[in-house]
């Protein structure tokens, strides 16, 4: 099941899967009070989110554009399907809303997972302190 979540819902598997060695409050993101976040469960256990926020990316001129951050699933389930759920129901919401497109910044890891989803690869790899290796990926709407 996929449903809309609050931003304390997203906080845990922010922090075990995308920031490890961080403080818990290092996985909140300045706008996630305006963004949108949808989580995948696993019998009761939320098991993959994705959040989203308006934001343009300067590479893109389209305005009204909305960032993809915190995408993650829990490890032992990954390849499992869940991610590719949560994405899903957040570009179905896109639509609905008439947003002209999504973009992220993807791991390099993720990149073919966002390929497979209909995303393109925007630039070149760079790296995010303390993150790692990523590369502006975009999907229309």
């Amino acid at each position: 099941m996929v449903s809309r979540i609050s931003t304390d819902d997203c906080m845990p598997l922010r922090s075990k899967v995308l920031r490890p060695f961080h403080p818990l409050e290092d996985c909140r993101y300045p706008l996630d009070g305006e963004a949108v976040h949808f989580g995948a469960f696993h019998d009761t256990a939320l098991v993959s989110i994705v959040t989203a926020h308006p934001e343009d990316h300067e590479l893109f001129p389209a305005k009204g554009q909305w960032r993809i951050r915190g995408m993650a699933t829990e490890p032992s389930l990954q390849s499992s399907g869940f991610g590719s759920k949560v994405l899903l129901a957040l570009l179905e919401w896109g639509k609905s809303e008439r947003l002209p497109m999504f973009w992220c910044n993807g791991r390099e890891a993720a990149i073919p997972f966002y390929l497979r989803h209909g995303f393109t690869v925007e630039s070149e790899l760079f790296d995010i302190k303390g993150i790692g290796a990523h590369k502006v990926l975009k999907r229309l709407l």
